[in-house]
C-alpha cells in the first residue's frame, strides 16, 4: 500500500526534480536525463495572463454562501497582482479570475469548466455543491486543470484524483469532536439530526454518530433534507416524542434557519442546543427570528472565523462594501487556499498543475505564518491529490455580536476543541484505499482518532 507523505521544499526538488527556463533535470543512475516541460506560455490565456477561475452559483438564495467565497478568490488575486503577479524565472504573469456559474447543479458546474478549460484556464476554486464538483472531477485531469475543493465527502474528496487541492476539514477529523463536545461539556445523551442526502451529509452524520455511540448516548430520528422541502413539523414530532436533547442540523441557509424555527416553535425548546455544519453565518442572524431561534447554536470553525484582527476587519469592510455580507465561514474557502495555489507557482517555477500541486505542501511549510487560518502543513497523497493540514475550532454564534467589529462565531472555551486537527493522520487508510471499499473505518471514533494520531 502507498503511504501519503509530508512534502518538503527540499523533498519536492529531490523527487520531482529541479526545473530550469522549461527543462526538467532529474538524477538517474546513469547520471543526468533530461525531458521537456511545457513552457509557461501553454498555460496562459489568450491575454497573456494566468487563468484562475471561480465556479459558484450567481443567483438564487445560496448566494450569501457563494458571494463572500467569490469575492475571497477575487481578493487574494486582486493582492497578489498588486505584488506584481506571479513570477517564473525572469518574467511576471498577472492572474484573470473569471467567474462561472455552477447553478448548485452537475450540468451547471460542468458547464462553466468547460467553458474555462476552453479558454485555456488550468485552475479553479469554489464549487459549493457535492454534484458540481464530482462532475468536474471527471474531466479536469485530463485537461490538466487543478480543482481547489473544500466540500468533504467519501465519495467526492477521497476519490482518485491527483489535480485536486482540497483546503478544508474532513468530517471525519471533525465529527468525533462535535460528537465528545456535545456528550461530554453539553451532556447531551440523545440527538435528533436532519441532514442533506448526500456524501457531504453522510460523512458528517456517521463522524458524529460513530464517537457519540461509543460514549453511550443515541442517535434517535434521523431525517434528511427533501427536495424543496419546506415543512420539518413531522420530523421535529418525531424527535420530540423521542425526547432528544440536542437537534443536529446538517445543513445551511435558509433551510437550517427552518429547521430551527420549526423546532423551537414545535416543541424543541431553547434548552434544546442546536448543532450545525454547512453554510452558517451572520447572515442567519440579521432578524429577530433568527436571533432568537439560534443564538448559541454550536459549530465548528476554522480558527479565522473566531478572531479579529486589523487584517479581519479591513477584509470584512471591503467584502461589506462589496455585496452587503460579512465574513462567514465560506470566505476562507476562498481567500488563503488561493494565495497557496499562487505562491506554490512561484515555488514550483511553473505553470503546469501538475508541479503546483506538488509545491503546495512545501509553500504552506514555508509561508504559514502568512495564512489567516493558521494552516501548519500540507499532506501529499500518492493518487487522491493534496489535503490542507487546517486547524479547527469549535464555537458558538452570538446572535448580538457587532458583525462589523467582531466575529460571529465564538471560541469556546474548553482547550481541546480549540485549534483542533481538522485533518486526518497521513497513516489513514483513507487517503488510500477505495471509497466503495465497505472494509475501511472511513468514521473512526474519537479515541480510534487519538490512536491513528499517536
Amino acid at each position: 500500500m502507498t503511504k501519503t507523505r509530508n512534502m518538503t521544499r527540499r523533498g519536492f526538488l529531490g523527487t520531482s526534480g529541479q526545473i530550469i527556463a522549461g527543462i526538467s533535470i532529474t538524477a538517474t543512475v546513469g547520471g543526468i536525463a533530461f525531458r521537456a516541460e511545457a513552457e509557461p506560455k501553454d498555460f496562459l490565456m489568450a491575454d497573456g495572463k494566468i487563468g484562475f477561475g471561480t465556479i459558484l452559483p450567481l443567483s438564487g438564495g445560496f448566494t450569501v454562501v457563494s458571494q463572500p467565497w467569490i469575492h475571497a478568490i477575487k481578493y487574494a488575486i486582486e493582492e497578489q497582482n498588486a505584488a506584481g503577479g506571479v513570477k517564473i524565472g525572469d518574467k511576471s504573469y498577472l492572474i484573470e479570475n473569471p467567474v462561472g456559474d455552477e447553478q448548485y447543479s452537475a450540468q451547471g458546474g460542468l458547464t462553466a469548466a468547460r467553458k474555462l478549460m476552453a479558454d485555456n484556464v488550468h485552475y479553479s476554486g469554489g464549487y459549493v455543491s457535492v454534484e458540481a464538483p464530482a462532475a468536474v472531477q471527471g474531466i479536469n485531469q485530463q485537461q490538466d486543470h487543478l480543482m481547489v475543493l473544500g466540500i468533504t465527502g467519501k465519495d467526492l474528496c477521497l476519490t482518485d484524483n491527483k489535480l485536486r487541492f482540497y483546503e478544508y476539514a474532513l468530517a471525519q477529523a471533525t465529527g468525533p469532536y462535535m460528537a465528545e463536545y456535545a456528550y461530554s461539556v453539553l451532556g447531551r445523551r440523545k440527538i435528533g439530526s436532519i441532514e442533506l442526502a448526500n456524501t457531504w451529509g453522510a460523512d458528517f452524520y456517521f463522524s458524529f454518530a460513530k464517537t457519540f455511540e461509543a460514549l453511550g448516548g443515541k442517535m434517535v430520528a434521523r431525517g434528511y433534507l427533501q427536495p424543496n422541502q419546506t415543512d420539518f413539523s413531522a420530523q421535529i414530532s418525531d424527535m420530540v416524542s423521542q425526547g432528544v436533547d440536542a437537534l443536529y442540523i446538517i445543513m445551511g441557509d435558509g433551510p437550517a434557519s427552518a429547521v430551527a424555527l420549526q423546532a423551537r416553535s414545535g416543541g424543541l425548546g431553547t434548552d434544546v442546543p442546536i448543532l450545525a455544519q454547512g453554510a452558517w453565518g451572520p447572515e442567519m442572524y440579521l432578524d429577530a427570528q433568527g436571533k432568537a431561534t439560534m443564538d448559541g447554536a454550536v459549530y465548528p470553525g476554522v480558527v479565522a472565523y473566531t478572531e479579529w484582527s486589523d487584517k479581519h476587519k479591513q477584509l470584512n469592510d471591503k467584502l461589506y462594501a462589496d455585496t452587503k455580507l460579512y465574513l462567514n465561514n465560506w470566505f476562507w474557502h476562498g481567500y488563503d487556499p488561493t494565495k497557496i495555489v499562487l505562491w506554490a507557482m512561484e515555488e514550483a517555477q511553473s505553470l503546469d498543475p501538475k508541479n503546483v500541486v506538488a509545491a503546495i505542501p512545501a509553500v504552506v511549510e514555508k509561508r504559514a505564518a502568512e495564512l489567516m487560518i493558521k494552516a501548519s502543513g500540507a499532506i501529499q497523497t500518492a493518487d487522491k491529490g493534496v489535503f490542507l493540514k487546517i486547524p479547527m475550532t469549535i464555537g458558538r454564534f452570538n446572535a448580538n455580536a457587532d458583525f462589523a467589529n467582531e466575529p460571529a462565531l465564538v471560541a469556546v472555551t474548553e482547550e481541546k476543541y480549540v485549534g483542533f486537527p481538522g485533518w486526518m493522520p497521513e497513516k489513514w487508510e483513507g487517503y488510500t484505499a477505495n471509497p466503495a471499499d465497505g472494509s475501511v473505518n472511513w468514521y473512526p471514533t474519537m479515541d480510534e482518532l487519538v490512536a491513528l494520531r499517536a
